[in-house]
């Protein structure tokens, strides 16, 4: 995952476009997944903490991990501007760090997984970060043929197809992968024609 490209983009990432994504996407995790009032969730991937910040008045503590500092500078900034203390954070690549100790109840990660390398890595690092009983939430595109990016090639996988994907978190030792369609996005795609891109969630429990 570019750690040049995220941050060159950070200080003008929140477009309204972007906006309204992150606010729909958080309204299916909310849905999807029970979140305790008391849980810590980490958000993968979560660049200036559009899903954080919608997740936060909802749970005890939100950890905010991402590998391009400046995403999360403008994270820190909006928290202070805004008051919001339970979003810590953390510098992290998940495909190149380990988690020491499990350290949350929820991990969910969203259009993320398709810009790492491995998702096998993936699986294994969200392993490592839940506690017992954990989930992890990971919203992403199904297979696309390339299209849904028209700027930036930092992509390794267009879109995933769902029963390989359950795979890869049951070989990590997922119990009861589930996965079903989230949302519809529709935009322009990279041959400069509109159309709908589906989104899946995944949900993986720690047994």
């Amino acid at each position: 995952m570019s750690r040049d490209y995220f941050n060159a983009a950070a200080a003008d990432w929140d477009t309204p476009v972007r906006v309204e994504r992150a606010q729909k996407i958080a309204e299916v995790i909310r849905r999807e997944v029970r979140l305790a009032p008391e849980a810590v969730v980490a958000d993968y991937g979560s660049g200036t903490g559009l899903i954080a910040a919608a997740l936060a008045p909802h749970v005890a503590r939100v950890v905010a991990l991402d590998n391009a500092a400046n995403m999360l500078a403008v994270l820190a900034d909006k928290c202070r501007a805004g008051g919001i203390a339970n979003i810590e954070t953390r510098l992290c690549d998940i495909e190149t760090d380990s988690f020491a100790a499990p350290f949350c109840d929820v991990f969910v990660s969203s259009l993320v997984l398709h810009h790492l390398r491995s998702p096998e890595r993936y699986a294994a690092a969200a392993w490592q970060a839940l506690r017992p009983g954990g989930v992890a939430a990971v919203i992403d595109l199904d297979c696309e043929g390339g299209d849904f990016h028209t700027g930036h090639d930092e992509v390794h996988h267009h879109g995933f197809e769902r029963a390989a994907l359950v795979q890869v978190f049951v070989e990590a030792g997922f119990a009861r992968p589930s996965v079903r369609t989230a949302l519809t996005i529709r935009k322009l795609g990279r041959a400069g024609v509109e159309r709908d891109f589906t989104l899946f969630i995944l949900q993986a429990r720690k047994g």
